[in-house]
């Protein structure tokens, strides 16, 4: 059977696709991880403190909260910087407001746990908003962001929320 020269320039890249640059397990080096966070030196930020990696942290989400339910993001800030600088951006569809809450996190954990006598930080939380948005420098530690639709601080509607948020901890310029 004679191959034409179409059917071997077609059929080269299929045999040799599984050949080439291709290593096998026992050849790969993992990378070193200094403060053994999970991440690797080579792409870590902070590649001797183990309570985070990277310079800074976003989440973008949209969540359509029922009447008594909330959604946390936890926003980390070092114990070795000076303190970051967390921006968010919440946008609530329809008329009802929310509630955006920033928590230390034992308080946190509390509320979690069902407590409703905790603290927030009052200087970068804002209630009953349908739109807001917030950029301050926090003080290093460890925090959580909340939408809150609970009887927290402000009485939640009978119907859900949907809610739009852009949450972040960035370095000072």
């Amino acid at each position: 059977m004679k191959l034409s020269r179409r059917s071997l320039v077609l059929g080269l890249p299929v045999l040799s696709s599984g050949c080439v640059g291709r290593k096998s397990s026992s050849e790969l080096k993992p990378h070193a991880d200094r403060d053994n966070d999970g991440v690797p030196n080579n792409i870590d930020d902070y590649p001797t403190d183990d309570s985070r990696a990277y310079k800074g942290s976003r989440f973008v989400g949209s969540r359509t909260l029922q009447p008594g339910e909330y959604t946390a993001m936890a926003l980390t800030n070092s114990e070795q910087d000076s303190g970051d600088i967390v921006k968010y951006e919440v946008t609530v569809t329809g008329s009802t407001g929310i509630d955006c809450l920033v928590f230390q996190r034992d308080a946190y954990d509390s509320y979690a746990d069902g407590a409703r006598d905790v603290s927030v930080m009052s200087e970068y939380s804002r209630l009953d908003v349908s739109e807001t948005e917030v950029t301050e420098q926090i003080d290093k530690g460890e925090y959580m962001f909340v939408v809150d639709h609970t009887d927290l601080l402000t009485e939640p509607s009978t119907v859900p929320v949907e809610v739009s948020f852009v949450v972040q901890m960035i370095e000072p310029p």
